[in-house]
């Protein structure tokens, strides 16, 4: 039997004489240039080496120094402040004639007064760009070690090939859309290398989002989405290559035609071209000898949230190779790896044991190149074809626009939406007079969307209702699975109304360059015994209270709907008095937010709160947790006092926090064992478990007067931790029951606290979550906040089997345990940031369960 050192060389030679085929013979690179191997020290893919960001950039630079085909930029930084960079990447002709082709580009993407003819010679005398990025998910470390020796390739290559390539195209290159977590996960794989502790990094390698982070490309949270928009808005290339890695069992690459359902405000164009390059890129793999190769698996085309780019003309080829052991280390089987029937989307199994970070450069690589070969060779119809995509926008006669009426309840909701409008480059205008459409009165500054404009197929998938498609694995059967959500409704998410109006209508409108804070009075301070007020309807007004909470300014909240000078006033309205602080903190957050303030002039007598001062929460958060990572990101944002709970707080975490947060995902187990101090170094010991008495620990601080809200799988959680008696009224099967990433409908007791300043009936995240039964109602004090209709169709949006089995099912429920509360939510009430207007609900639970309760003469006392 042979060695395994022995078989990996084997099948190493085997790769590299199958690969061969497809590259063209390379000629004698420029001395000048290194290439990887001697740059590196290594040859890229080796078994268990991995250059690192530090190397990486300034091999980049190097290339782009030496070579009159690359320029090197630094688009902006990261979170982290790392460089995020783009190589453009072209002949030298092109490049010195880089401003005309990219004017070119901007002009097909917007038609409008381009004639046929105009748009004919243009396409003719244009070049295709071609956008790849790697390394989104920082532990899918192949693709980015891949862009070292694609650079060096193209810039030093000199054949007919590689040249054909580069006098036809122009390529955007970005190594590492997610820097920081390249810097991360290799760093950490290399510092570990020779130890016995575990060698994948085990926290989010995104700040905040982790494996989320390419999930972000509607609602635009992060600097780095926001980096990519810029490249698509600037460059408007007409394909986009996103290059992963999927699990270990998956196909050794999945390329295009995508699953069906396709979001039909992708241009069915668009649609064609993905499924002409993906193919292109299936031949190329077959061509070259690699096996195991498949498409129309796993991926559907459906979410705006990971393919931005299809709604501004981009194909866009998601490229998927299966990965290996910890990263860099050969995956061995005891037969062939994957699947091993052939299929007519998976033409040739797999026929090794083993598969290499080698390969997975290799593959990867190969897809770029028969990708790219594509485009320079049919670049004529390809710009052809983007600027028809853009003509049949423009020309859209199926509905005339989208109105965001003036005066909404949630100024904020309105203003992210803009921001999002706008950052996609859909054009916004403003009313500057009254006008009337679809038979309904608008005041003047409402906002219009007009839809005959080059990306009204982005605005009109954000603000309609999604319907996805029924469709099962087989007649009778499972669904089929989609890959990520099937709803991305604005309205409902954020809590603002949109209207479609199908018919022509006449407004006086002005473009909205920048979306300011709504126009505010703030009033003057009120006499003694008044106050000022904030109303509780936007989620936004959290700005405020944490900036009150920071400056130290006393915060309360009434318990019970109130009228001063014929305004009525809802339960929750925050109440502060006055003070010189207070009148300069609202004036600056009213005007920063558009969130408006009013005065009373007497508090009523009536039940209240008053908010802890700088209440401290604390946010449970295992090693890479994702629904905390968002927490985190809008807690920084809203500039919350907050902290990660640590294994050392469990001994005083009364001492440290008055409200905690379980979000999704949080496990007993989680909490228990955590991470491993024999797998992990010293600097993790944050994460490590914290055993039984850790548990009992946070059972006993509620007890004894904390706040615990946990939500989406957590509430589970929070049941075997309190033995809460819930029970799930949902089937196992989800060929009867099934929710994936959807929205439904909701009853809300708004005049509890956990609700206040929401809705009664307020649309809810659900993806793939629990509904329950209170089975025991005496055995702790409890209130029903949410709850779902007893109506059998539950479905708002998006997707659902079974509706009626939801139907009276319990969601939300404020309890008390002991000295504390406890606020359950068995839906995921925070998903990524996106159900914003519902997330306000976790806001209120936090820090209404540690404020202090105030009979009706303390209360009217306060501004005394």
């Amino acid at each position: 039997m042979r060695s395994p050192v022995r078989r990996l060389a084997v099948v190493a030679a085997a790769v590299i004489a199958l690969v061969a085929p497809v590259l063209p013979p390379t000629a004698a690179a420029a001395p000048s240039i290194p290439n990887p191997e001697q740059y590196f020290g290594f040859r890229i893919g080796s078994d268990g080496r991995l250059a690192m960001l530090d190397q990486m950039v300034p091999y980049f630079q190097l290339i782009a120094d030496r070579s009159n085909r690359v320029n090197y930029e630094e688009v902006g930084r990261t979170t982290q402040n790392n460089p995020y960079l783009m190589l453009t990447i072209s002949s030298k002709k092109n490049l010195d004639n880089l401003d005309r082709l990219v004017q070119i580009n901007n002009r097909l993407a917007d038609p409008r007064g381009l004639s046929p003819t105009e748009a004919e010679s243009l396409a003719r005398e244009g070049k295709p760009f071609y956008y790849v990025q790697a390394g989104i998910h920082a532990n899918e470390v192949g693709n980015s070690q891949a862009m070292l020796e694609i650079a060096h390739r193209l810039a030093t290559e000199d054949s007919p090939y590689i040249n054909n390539i580069l006098d036809n195209a122009v390529i955007l290159m970005v190594p590492s859309q997610n820097p920081d977590g390249l810097k991360l996960v290799n760093d950490y794989f290399n510092a570990t290398a020779g130890t016995n502790y575990a060698r994948v990094y085990p926290d989010l390698y995104q700040k905040y989002t982790g494996h989320d982070d390419n999930r972000d490309w509607f609602m635009f949270t992060q600097v780095e989405s926001d980096l990519m928009v810029s490249i698509q808005n600037k460059y408007h290339p007409q394909a986009f290559q996103d290059a992963h890695q999927a699990g270990t069992g998956a196909p050794r690459m999945f390329t295009p035609p995508y699953l069906s359902p396709y979001d039909p405000n992708i241009d069915p164009i668009t649609v064609q071209q993905t499924n002409d390059m993906g193919m292109a890129m299936q031949r190329g793999m077959t061509s070259a000898g690699m096996k195991g190769v498949g498409w129309a698996q796993s991926y559907d085309y459906w979410t705006p949230s990971r393919q931005y780019q299809v709604y501004h003309g981009a194909a866009r080829l998601l490229t998927e190779a299966a990965s290996v052991s910890d990263l860099a280390y050969p995956q061995v089987g005891d037969g062939p790896l994957g699947q091993q029937e052939s299929d007519i989307n998976f033409i040739e199994p797999y026929d090794s044991n083993t598969w290499t970070l080698r390969q997975i450069v290799d593959y990867t690589s190969q897809t770029f190149y028969s990708g790219v070969d594509e485009l320079a060779n049919d670049g004529y119809n390809w710009l052809k074809d983007f600027y028809k995509v853009g003509l049949r926008n423009v020309e859209r006669t199926d509905a005339y626009a989208y109105v965001i009426p003036a005066g909404q309840r949630d100024p904020q909701a309105v203003r992210d939406t803009l921001e999002i409008m706008l950052t996609g480059d859909v054009e916004v205008q403003q009313a500057q007079a009254p006008f009337t459409a679809g038979g309904k009165e608008y005041p003047k500054g409402s906002y219009v969307i007009y839809l005959a404009q080059p990306y009204s197929g982005f605005a009109k998938t954000l603000l309609e209702v999604q319907h996805y498609p029924q469709l099962l694995q087989y007649p009778g059967g499972p669904p089929q699975r989609p890959y990520d959500v099937t709803a991305q409704t604005l309205p409902m998410l954020l809590g603002f109304q949109a209207d479609l109006v199908k018919d022509r209508f006449n407004a006086s409108t002005s473009p909205v360059i920048k979306p300011d804070p709504a126009p505010v009075t703030v009033p003057a301070p009120p006499g003694k015994g008044g106050a000022y007020v904030l109303g509780p309807e936007s989620y936004g007004v959290y700005q405020i209270v944490s900036k009150l909470q920071g400056d130290g300014i006393p915060t309360f909240r009434a318990a019970a709907e109130f009228t001063d000078a014929g305004r009525t006033y809802p339960a929750g309205t925050f109440i502060v008095p006055p003070t010189d602080a207070a009148t300069k903190a609202l004036t600056e957050q009213s005007k920063a937010t558009g969130i408006p303030v009013y005065s009373i002039s007497d508090v009523p007598q009536i039940e209240g709160v008053q908010l802890k001062p700088g209440t401290r929460i604390g946010l449970l958060k295992p090693p890479n947790n994702i629904p905390s990572g968002w927490l985190m990101w809008m807690f920084d944002q809203y500039k919350v006092n907050y902290q990660i709970v640590q294994a050392g707080d469990y001994g005083n975490l009364a001492g440290k926090f008055d409200a905690i947060v379980m979000p999704d995902g949080v496990s007993k187990n989680s909490i228990v064992n955590g991470l491993s101090a024999d797998r992990y170094p010293p600097e993790w010991s944050w994460a490590f478990g914290v055993g039984e008495e850790g548990w009992n620990q946070l059972r006993d601080f509620v007890n004894g007067g904390g706040t615990l809200v946990s939500f989406g799988a957590a509430t589970g959680t929070a049941q075997e931790l309190f033995g809460l008696p819930l029970e799930s009224v949902l089937p196992e099967s989800s060929s009867v029951f099934y929710s994936p990433g959807s929205l439904l409908s909701q009853d809300i007791d708004t005049n509890d606290p956990a609700a206040w300043g929401m809705t009664d009936h307020n649309p809810v995240w659900f993806d793939g979550d629990d509904a329950y039964r209170i089975t025991d109602p005496n055995k702790f004090p409890n209130h029903v906040v949410g709850q779902y209709p007893n109506r059998n169709e539950q479905l708002e949006s998006g997707w659902l089997i079974g509706g009626e089995y939801l139907n009276g099912a319990v969601n939300t429920v404020s309890w008390q345990i002991g000295k504390g509360s406890v606020v359950t939510f068995g839906n995921q009430a925070s998903f990524r940031t996106w159900n914003r207007g519902e997330q306000k609900m976790i806001f209120n639970a936090l820090f209404n369960g540690p404020s202090l309760k105030l009979s009706p003469d303390q209360f009217a006392a306060i501004a005394d």
